[in-house]
């Protein structure tokens, strides 16, 4: 009997697929990007979570930005196979002619709530001069998050010389906003 239990355990740990890691919160970005001809000087963004992500928010930290901001930026992250980390680029990706931007640091956080659903907007500020392409995209290593990318939801804000064209990118499964010149 023993050996038959044995056997069936084994069976279950190492034949049957292990369940992949389903997202618990989503989150709707949108983001204006400040050019001046090849200049980027900031990114204004602005999340919009589940209703089911934002009445938790809601009933975890009320309307107490401060709190929120703990609850959406964790100083440690826990990733898929268990290990932690510290956060790093707060979930967003900026890279400029094949370069990333490595921990770019949210300014101006506010979060409130609008018909029910949580709303943060922050600012990254860059001062990059771009020679041909920026990508934008928003990712959560833990797949903790799940980011919703609508191309219509990403703004150039142009205040002079050529303006950027946008479009709507998948790079190792993750969806991205491109800048192209």
């Amino acid at each position: 009997m023993k050996t038959w239990i044995m056997a069936v355990f084994f069976t279950i740990l190492f034949i049957t697929p292990h369940a992949q890691a389903h997202p618990h919160v989503f989150i709707t970005p949108k983001a204006t990007l400040i050019t001046n001809d090849h200049f980027v000087s900031q990114i204004n963004v602005e999340w919009e979570f589940d209703a089911m992500s934002s009445s938790l928010f809601l009933e975890s930290a009320g309307s107490n930005t401060a709190e929120i901001w703990n609850l959406v930026f964790p100083e440690t992250q826990l990733l898929a196979n268990g290990e932690q980390t510290t956060r790093t680029g707060y979930y967003t990706y900026v890279e400029i002619d094949g370069r990333v931007m490595n921990d770019l640091i949210p300014a101006d956080f506010t979060a409130d709530f609008v018909d029910g659903n949580l709303r943060c907007r922050f600012t990254l500020k860059l001062n990059q001069t771009v020679g041909n392409t920026l990508k934008l995209g928003f990712s959560d290593p833990t797949t903790y998050n799940d980011f919703d990318i609508q191309r219509e939801n990403f703004q150039i804000l142009a205040q002079s010389g050529a303006t950027p064209v946008l479009e709507k990118q998948s790079e190792n499964y993750i969806d991205k906003i491109s800048l192209s010149w």
